[in-house]
């Protein structure tokens, strides 16, 4: 069965999929260009490692989530009739907010989509491009794009698999995945009981992208609710990170780095090295 080829067009609603058609003999290279692509994309791939936001694989490694609600629609193109699918809109590609090409099968009950990022550098048509003629060269003047060098994601079994993040959050819209909390998140965080938050409109004021991402990652967690007051004291005095407790309460700092030290070492980001006792701040919290 051959290869549909795809794209995914951000709409004010969502990703919408919609439909390039081919010839034949053009089909049949674009497969033959995806096949490939994915091939090299799997190379060397021992492991599957699921994404927190902590970390970048290793060589031999596919980061996973499980398919984010936004991305069923490149699952969903596949499985359909492809003539159920809108065809692009070649006469004004430019408009149509293309931020993906895909392609896929579906076998056995089994759907696997291959995923390019599109980037508006790959529409042909907003540059002076050269196409040949014979022994020449001439303008390209009708509209056209061009495919990337690789994939950016797959998608199988219910999972997305990649390797930059980056990459394909340019694509799936990923803020159920990895975000930073809101006004109320902060504020709520800060009204924990394990806290006592002299201001706590000081606090918000405080809270830039990096204390606000760090209150999600506890919040998702669950260390408040895992570790006590007293516990988390002694852990914290273990590793040199200086904390107060005032009436069973971790007073939170005023100082804006030391917010930070404290938010990090509750969301397991401060390291000792056990050798020369060298205390970083780490990005990576995967198991050993």
């Amino acid at each position: 069965m051959p290869q549909n080829l795809f794209v995914a067009c951000r709409t004010a609603a969502g990703l919408v999929a919609k439909r390039v058609r081919l010839d034949q003999a053009v089909q049949q290279q674009v497969e033959g260009i995806f096949n490939q692509q994915e091939a090299d994309f799997r190379d060397g791939i021992t492991s599957e490692v699921a994404f927190d936001g902590s970390w970048t694989p290793d060589e031999d490694e596919f980061l996973t989530i499980d398919t984010p609600q936004e991305a069923a629609i490149f699952v969903s193109a596949i499985n359909a009739n492809p003539v159920s699918i809108p065809d692009i809109n070649t006469a004004n590609i430019a408009s149509e907010g293309i931020k993906a090409i895909f392609t896929g099968v579906s076998a056995n009950g089994a759907t696997k989509v291959l995923v390019q990022r599109f980037s508006p550098q790959q529409l042909l048509s907003r540059r002076f491009s050269l196409l040949q003629d014979g022994n020449a060269f001439r303008r390209l003047s009708d509209p056209a794009f061009s495919l990337d060098t690789g994939l950016t994601c797959v998608i199988e079994g219910g999972k997305v698999k990649f390797r930059s993040f980056h990459k394909l959050r340019a694509i799936i819209n990923l803020i159920d995945v990895y975000r930073a909390a809101t006004d109320q998140e902060v504020q709520d965080f800060a009204a924990h009981a394990h806290f006592e938050v002299t201001n706590a409109a000081s606090f918000l004021a405080a809270a830039d992208q990096t204390i606000r991402k760090l209150v999600h990652a506890i919040g998702r967690s669950g260390t408040l609710g895992t570790y006590t007051v007293p516990q988390i004291e002694t852990a914290c005095g273990a590793v040199g990170v200086a904390v107060t407790v005032n009436n069973g309460r971790l007073v939170m700092p005023d100082d804006r780095a030391d917010i930070k030290k404290l938010l990090r070492f509750l969301d397991d980001g401060l390291y000792e090295a056990p050798l020369t006792g060298q205390r970083y701040i780490t990005n990576s919290k995967r198991p050993a």
